[in-house]
């Protein structure tokens, strides 16, 4: 975990980007176990990287609390459907094109 936290602190990345292909291909989770980790991960090393910037840049708070609401929310829609709707076939699909796009940004921008 420190590891990657660290990888995804330096490319500026959540982190569950490296860390959900891992814990597939390992077989040290399911879909949705690697998708509830990761999502966690995350939220923790995004908070990480949030309170590392606000000793080097002052943040505008203004907008933060409209931020936090939103990802709340979407949050929680997202596990809700991904824990009691979608099938194991869907989600492996949403995270196949994550990733796909994930690394095209990576290459290309």
């Amino acid at each position: 975990g420190g590891i990657i936290g660290l990888l995804s602190g330096m490319i500026g990345i959540g982190g569950g980007i490296i860390l959900s292909p891992l814990l597939i291909l390992f077989r040290w989770a399911s879909l949705k176990e690697a998708a509830a980790v990761s999502a966690l991960f995350i939220f923790v090393n995004s908070v990480a990287g949030l309170a590392g910037l606000k000793t080097w840049i002052p943040l505008d708070q203004s907008q933060m609390i409209y931020w936090l609401i939103a990802s709340l929310i979407g949050g929680f829609i997202g596990a809700s459907w991904g824990s009691k709707i979608a099938s194991n076939q869907k989600v492996k699909w949403i995270l196949a094109l994550v990733l796909v796009i994930a690394s095209l940004k990576l290459w290309f921008v």
